[in-house]
């Protein structure tokens, strides 16, 4: 999925192609960069457009406009080094997250540009959205299949009417953003990148080791990964030890003395019958009935244990389910449901079915997947998924380990159900001048921990310095998971329309660009952000609200509403993530 921001969303392998030249020299096309119009853009923001051959091989045919924005370096003495950051899912777009992460290390700003570009197929660089998985039915679909064969084989059909979709695989994206980096004149990047985002730098350092100067990863991926063969084991590990952990603490375990019974029986009882339940959709405003199977409540267990804030609050929804309150379960499922429609699902396709699913042997499926509660339907119907899907024989190569001695920092967290720790550690062997972190409790993303800004100046002081030698990172053992929940927060209160009608409006992060726009939809409060994340509110007071299926931690809250003041942005409470998702 996706870093999360500043009102929580939420939350999402090394290659080399033996076909395709590294990078074919040519005098360099400057793009004509422009003060951004588009909303969501900091001040100083340049956009623009850079076209790169479809095909890298011919350099004939079809082009993409890929979208490149850069945030200039906001200091005098500026160096030539740049940040590029590089997105998750994949198929999540690497400028609306690059965003946020510029805002995190604005320390390095002062003197350094930052370069976001939306990889071919993402975001607005000819974006591949199969819009047959989106909506409401998208989300049922979601939940009952991860990616219903029938309609991602009609976004195939008519996505390979426009485009060569075999051609849309990390070693081309990464080959254009080289491109685009000799184009703007740059000297080396410092790359960063979070889970699938780790397999672009690391393609980028096998590739083109020469223009890279720093690399970061949050949440690594192998370049031998073949997801999701890996992923069943991987969540049931976190599960276990999740529910260990409950076990462990007190208040947990007095509230929760059965958690693992419990979540067995929510399993069965959802795979005997689908739970239906009656919800209101935030884009329509329309009734919604939501229906919980096995595998949907198994993919919503698994996603809330991508973040320590959603761990926090899996044994609360799960005990409610046990006891017949399904819910908040419902709820989270619908929340993640939806963030899962909104990425470019033809990228998504066409890498993994190329980079990952061709290296998915018959015989390795069972041994993988057995004992675990996922079971083997998600790769079962990924490799479906993938049958018919235009592809490029990538070789054998992709899947070897990456040997470089650029600098590189690791961040994984202990209970990481997508990118486990020990993905970091084999990687790591064979960077000869890297260092990996483990944020003990953390997940695919650090969302909710105390502490997070331990991360990002880590981040910050390793690029800064260019080696991960030294760096100083004793506040990683301070960084705290959030507590259990026990309820689902304050109650809920009925607000007068007036109250809720002052709320409405737009409200804007000036350092990250990011627009949140508050309306009615009936007698609820609405939150839309500019990416396209929609979440209901539930009043606890005239100007404080939970956002409904992020448990009791997430708050709104409105300021200087009163007396003629200026309308604050909303802010959430806690901490946001560093970390990023794979789906």
């Amino acid at each position: 999925m996706r870093i999360q921001r500043v009102l929580p969303s939420l939350l999402a392998v090394a290659c080399l192609s033996a076909a395709v030249p590294a990078f074919a020299a040519e005098a360099p096309r400057r793009p004509e960069l422009a003060p951004c119009k588009e909303a969501g853009m900091p001040a100083g923001a340049l956009c623009g457009t850079y076209e790169v051959f479809e095909n890298r091989a011919a350099r004939t045919g079809r082009k993409i406009p890929l979208h490149v924005v850069v945030l200039p370096a906001q200091g005098a003495d500026r160096l030539p080094d740049p940040l590029i950051y590089f997105a998750g899912g994949p198929g999540d777009g690497s400028v609306s997250e690059g965003l946020f992460m510029a805002q995190e290390l604005a320390s390095l700003r002062a003197r350094r540009d930052v370069l976001l570009i939306d990889l071919r197929g993402t975001g607005a660089s000819g974006g591949l959205f199969c819009t047959e998985l989106q909506g409401s039915q998208g989300v049922q679909g979601f939940l009952d299949n991860f990616l219903p064969t029938d309609k991602i084989h009609a976004c195939r059909d008519r996505l390979k009417k426009q485009v060569d979709l075999s051609w849309y695989t990390t070693d081309a994206a990464i080959d254009d953003v080289e491109e685009v980096r000799a184009a703007l004149g740059y000297g080396k990047l410092n790359l960063i990148g979070g889970s699938y985002g780790t397999r672009a730098v690391l393609t980028f350092l096998r590739r083109h080791p020469q223009s890279a100067r720093t690399a970061t990863m949050l949440g690594v991926v192998r370049p031998d990964e073949r997801y999701p063969l890996g992923l069943a084991r991987a969540t049931q590990t976190v599960l276990d030890g999740l529910i260990a952990e409950c076990a462990g603490d007190p208040a947990c375990r007095q509230a929760f003395p059965q958690l693992r019974q419990e979540v067995d029986a929510v399993l069965r009882r959802a795979a005997a019958e689908p739970v239906k339940v009656a919800m209101t959709d935030p884009a329509t405003g329309q009734a919604v009935e939501l229906r919980l199977g096995q595998r949907g409540v198994a993919q919503t267990l698994r996603y809330m244990l991508y973040s320590p804030a959603g761990a926090a609050v899996l044994p609360l929804e799960v005990h409610a389910a046990a006891q017949g309150d399904w819910k908040p379960l419902a709820q989270s499922a619908r929340l993640y449901g939806s963030g899962m429609t909104s990425t470019a699902d033809g990228f998504y396709q066409s890498v993994t079915c190329a980079e990952d699913v061709a290296f998915i042997r018959e015989q390795d499926v069972a041994a993988a997947v057995a004992g675990t509660f996922l079971g083997d339907f998600r790769v079962r119907l990924q490799k479906a998924a993938c049958e018919g899907w235009p592809t490029r024989d990538l070789g054998r190569e992709i899947q070897s380990p990456v040997v470089s001695d650029v600098p590189a920092l690791l961040i994984s967290g202990e209970r990481d159900p997508a990118t486990p720790a020990e993905n970091g550690a084999q990687v790591l062997r064979t960077l000869k001048r890297g260092r990996q972190l483990i944020v003990a409790d953390g997940a695919h993303s650090t969302d909710g921990m105390q502490g997070n800004d331990c991360l990002f100046g880590l981040v910050a002081a390793f690029i800064q310095a260019g080696a991960a030698e030294g760096l100083d990172a004793a506040c990683v053992a301070g960084m705290r998971r959030p507590d259990f929940a026990l309820s689902l927060g304050d109650p809920e209160v009925a607000l007068p329309r007036a109250d809720l009608e002052r709320l409405a409006g737009s409200y804007a992060d000036k350092e990250s660009g990011l627009v949140a726009k508050v309306d009615l939809l009936g007698d609820r409060v609405r939150v839309s952000l500019s990416d396209g994340f929609q979440v209901l509110l539930i009043p606890t007071a005239p100007s404080r609200f939970r956002l409904e299926g992020m448990g009791a931690g997430r708050i709104v809250t409105f300021q200087g509403l009163g007396g003629g003041a200026d309308r604050a942005r909303a802010e959430p409470a806690g901490q946001t993530g560093s970390g990023d998702a794979t789906r």
